[in-house]
C-alpha cells in the first residue's frame, strides 16, 4: 500500500473520525502504525503532556466552581447555591465556603 492509497482511504468524515483513535491505540501500545515500536521516552513525554492538560481542564473547573461560589453567594442564598451546584454537577458548599460566604 502506498502512501497515496492511505490519503484515499482516510478521506472523508468516516476516515478522519477513525485516525486519531487508530493512533491513540498505537501510542497506547506503543507501536507506530507501521509496526515499528516507538521510543519509550517518546511515549512516555507524550503521556506526561496528555496528563498535564488534563490537570489543567480540571483547574478551570475548579476556578469555574470558585467563581461561581464567590459570585453566586451575593444573589443566592446557602441552599439555592448549594442545589444549583449539585444540579450543574460539581459538589455541593464545603463548610469553608459556608463560613465565610454565608456567615
Amino acid at each position: 500500500m502506498n502512501a497515496s492509497n492511505n490519503i484515499e482511504h482516510i478521506d472523508g468524515p468516516e476516515g478522519l473520525d477513525a485516525v486519531p483513535e487508530s493512533i491513540e491505540h498505537a501510542i497506547q501500545d506503543g507501536i507506530d502504525l507501521n509496526g515499528a515500536p516507538l521510543p519509550k521516552e517518546m511515549v512516555g513525554f507524550y503521556k506526561e503532556v496528555m496528563q498535564r492538560e488534563a490537570e489543567r481542564i480540571c483547574r478551570v473547573r475548579v476556578a469555574m466552581r470558585k467563581k461561581i461560589i464567590a459570585t453566586g453567594s451575593k444573589h443566592y442564598d446557602q441552599e439555592t447555591m448549594n442545589q444549583r451546584l449539585l444540579d450543574a454537577g460539581w459538589e455541593g458548599l464545603k463548610a469553608a465556603e459556608i463560613a465565610y460566604f454565608f456567615s
